[in-house]
């Protein structure tokens, strides 16, 4: 096997981009062009949200070459295959939060077709607080349309609520993932940390073990896609988030035991716990 492909399925704000910065910058380490490839999400999962449009301007490079892997899957091993051949580069990968919708017959393709290659893939999942999550996911969508009022925030999280749209239980669905992997890679072969703990030595020190890198101090103090309000979400708000994602707080925590998680996740633990 040349280098370790690092495979991120996810979740979504759930630190997926202060990962990539922090191995990104490693001068053994060279993601290539993108940080989310969405590759397979587009092949596989329609409901993710990102079509499969042709667009080959010229204006577009990243675009361009995005979508010559879509043409032809064996270009996208190709590829990252040849960056793990450059001097000095031991790590390279894909982190698109969104690929933890992904079937497990999809990652064992993924898998293979690295290994065809030479390549060995490394999955990485994080998770974060079922509950946190859906805010901070809220809240980042409302800053980018320049909405960040305390009213609006509420309404729309009792939105979400009601409707529960599958993309965002598409993202959230922990169970789905680790099932996933499991069935895939064996879920011994994989790197399943959560939000809580990934700024910590201890575990930043398991994941450079993992992908087989020297420990590499990361910048710890960089904050990136942050997404704070000081509104305070009414109780009866937070029980109807508690009763959505109590499947999701059940399941993580019968998978992975060892995680404890009334400690780590105290807000979905005080809101799930009533439907759990």
């Amino acid at each position: 096997m040349s280098g370790v492909f690092l495979l991120g399925v996810g979740a979504q704000k759930a630190g997926t981009t202060w990962l990539h910065a922090q191995l990104h910058r490693r001068p053994d380490a060279d993601f290539g062009f993108l940080k989310e490839y969405h590759i397979y999400d587009t092949l596989t999962l329609p409901t993710a949200g990102f079509s499969n449009r042709r667009r080959r301007s010229i204006l577009k490079p990243r675009t361009w070459r995005r979508q010559r892997f879509l043409d032809r899957q064996d270009r996208y091993f190709g590829y990252f295959a040849a960056v793990l051949r450059r001097r000095g580069i031991r790590l390279t990968g894909d982190i698109t939060p969104s690929y933890s919708g992904l079937s497990a017959d999809t990652l064992s393709l993924i898998r293979q077709g690295f290994e065809g290659h030479g390549v060995m893939v490394r999955p990485v999942f994080l998770m974060r607080d079922p509950i946190e999550r859906v805010i901070s996911s809220l809240r980042m969508q409302r800053r980018k349309q320049g909405e960040q009022d305390s009213a609006g925030e509420i309404a729309s999280l009792r939105q979400l609520c009601r409707e529960r749209p599958e993309g965002i239980n598409l993202r959230g669905d922990y169970s789905h993932t680790l099932d996933s992997l499991g069935d895939s890679f064996g879920l011994q072969n994989c790197f399943v940390g959560v939000y809580e703990q990934l700024f910590t030595s201890d575990c930043w020190a398991r994941l450079c073990h993992f992908l087989e890198l020297p420990y590499r101090e990361p910048q710890w103090d960089q904050k990136l896609n942050v997404s704070r309000t000081d509104t305070e979400l009414p109780e009866d708000l937070l029980s109807e988030l508690g009763h959505w994602q109590a499947p999701t707080f059940r399941a993580v925590n019968a998978c992975c035991p060892e995680l404890d998680l009334i400690r780590l996740w105290p807000v979905a633990a005080r809101w799930c716990r009533p439907w759990l």
